[in-house]
């Protein structure tokens, strides 16, 4: 297996992606590390708490960018509220459907809830400002606690359509 230098955002890229593939426990240093074209040894190197930091920048990684391309949409002027929600669920609608696995945060939550605690808090907090993204749009049309339902309940309906969608 060649050995190149990478940088360590480009392996957490890579190794995000065998997660939405195989999930949390059905990935091994190995299979991480093979995604990456690294011994596991080096591996190691950038990742000296294992698999769990591994999981916890992953899941960082991808929250910088829906934070990024999603929910800097509903602070943007230059589009009225009803293109920004457009932009804003299509785009999370390509971000999990255009690649394997469905939701990362969802998933691993779903597999983890009761052996873990240790990913919680980030999941909530990328839920939590999803939402309140969602609820800033809403907050044009509806009363601000309608609207957090509202944003809420959005965020529900597409996890849920996610999943139905993996069957």
């Amino acid at each position: 297996m060649p050995i190149y230098k990478t940088s360590k955002e480009e392996i957490i890229q890579k190794v995000s992606i065998v997660f939405r593939k195989k999930g949390y426990y059905h990935t091994s240093i190995k299979d991480l590390a093979e995604a990456c074209e690294l011994k596991k040894s080096h591996f190691y190197y950038y990742f000296e708490g294992g698999k769990p930091q591994i999981m916890e920048e992953v899941l960082q990684y991808i929250d910088g960018l829906m934070e990024k391309y999603v929910c800097e949409l509903a602070y943007n002027e230059k589009y009225t509220e009803k293109e920004r929600l457009g932009k804003m669920l299509d785009r999370m609608n390509k971000f999990y459907l255009n690649g394997p696995g469905g939701c990362i945060f969802a998933n691993t939550i779903l597999e983890t809830a009761n052996a873990t605690e240790q990913f919680k808090p980030i999941i909530k907090a990328t839920f939590d400002k999803w939402a309140k993204a969602l609820k800033f749009v809403l907050s044009s049309k509806y009363e601000a606690v309608q609207a957090e339902k509202l944003a809420y309940s959005i965020i529900q309906d597409m996890e849920g359509g996610l999943m139905m969608y993996q069957l």
